[in-house]
């Protein structure tokens, strides 16, 4: 899948650091490195285990699907905007995906998987998804989220696959009176990653107060792109000349957010306005 590459924060192909979207970690960093969301709100909600079945999956462009699961046993599922869930692999592992969709569009769970090459985990995923029969997950997951419009400005940015999170905070969004602007930055390494592009045009058109900036971290390789290049946090400061009231989500790998979320600090963003599952985990110093 596409993450953050580790010695140089730029997004390259690699298969270790998109969590809330990957599923090539050890499951001994999974449990490490996702938890609360410094400064985001406590849900209250404890995980449980729920028993799916795939309703559809349909293609969202040459690597991504898009999965739509049906809870069959478990109770309805409630969660709030931005979390996620585990699916619990045979061997017993708990591989972590963004839930795309709004809690009230919920009636069956949506889901962005990108099969990794060489994974056995991503092997075991695949054969669950494809095959009749249910398997277990472990929901809902994560403190990073959005349960009222905020009153101030919002920046969403995302690395490759971590759109899923910024989609379902967006349809959540979308619901509720938008009285302040709301940023989506997109960085992807090349243009048919941007497989929610139109969606995300077509959000621009009719929401006034939205706006939408794909980044292409490897220009070089895409000549006829004439869009914003480099790193997501870069683009957001040119653009936007105050951080000071901004409330920033990040979703990405380790690198991609300490990366991201340094640049807006040095900015001027403060640091109780910056949200990510990861941030906990990494240095800001």
């Amino acid at each position: 899948m596409w993450a953050a590459h580790t010695s140089n924060n730029q997004l390259t192909r690699n298969s270790d650091l998109n969590l809330l979207d990957a599923i090539a970690v050890p499951n001994s960093s999974i449990e490490e490195l996702m938890g609360s969301c410094d400064g985001a709100m406590n849900t209250k909600q404890d995980p449980k285990i729920y028993r799916c079945s795939v309703d559809r999956l349909t293609p969202l462009n040459h690597d991504t699907s898009r999965v739509w699961l049906t809870v069959e046993s478990g109770g309805r599922l409630e969660f709030k905007a931005g979390q996620y869930l585990e699916i619990i692999l045979p061997s017993g592992k708990h591989c972590p995906f963004s839930i795309a969709c709004a809690p009230a569009n919920a009636e069956h769970l949506e889901l962005h998987i990108r099969p990794t090459p060489g994974s056995d985990d991503s092997s075991q995923i695949e054969d669950l998804i494809r095959k009749p029969g249910c398997f277990e997950i472990n929901a809902p997951k994560g403190d990073c989220i959005i349960d009222h419009v905020p009153d101030q400005p919002l920046l969403l940015l995302a690395a490759s696959t971590g759109i899923t999170q910024m989609k379902s905070l967006l349809e959540f969004l979308f619901d509720g009176e938008i009285s302040k602007p709301i940023s989506l930055y997109w960085g992807i390494v090349a243009p048919d990653d941007l497989y929610l592009h139109d969606l995300c045009v077509k959000w621009t058109s009719k929401f006034p107060l939205f706006s939408y900036t794909p980044v292409l971290s490897e220009p070089e390789e895409s000549p006829t792109w004439d869009g914003a290049t480099g790193l997501l946090a870069d683009a957001v400061v040119t653009e936007v000349s105050d951080l000071s009231n901004h409330l920033a989500y990040i979703s990405g790998g380790p690198a991609m957010v300490q990366a991201t979320a340094k640049v807006l600090l040095d900015n001027g963003l403060p640091i109780d306005n910056i949200r990510s599952d990861l941030l906990p985990y990494i240095t800001l110093d």
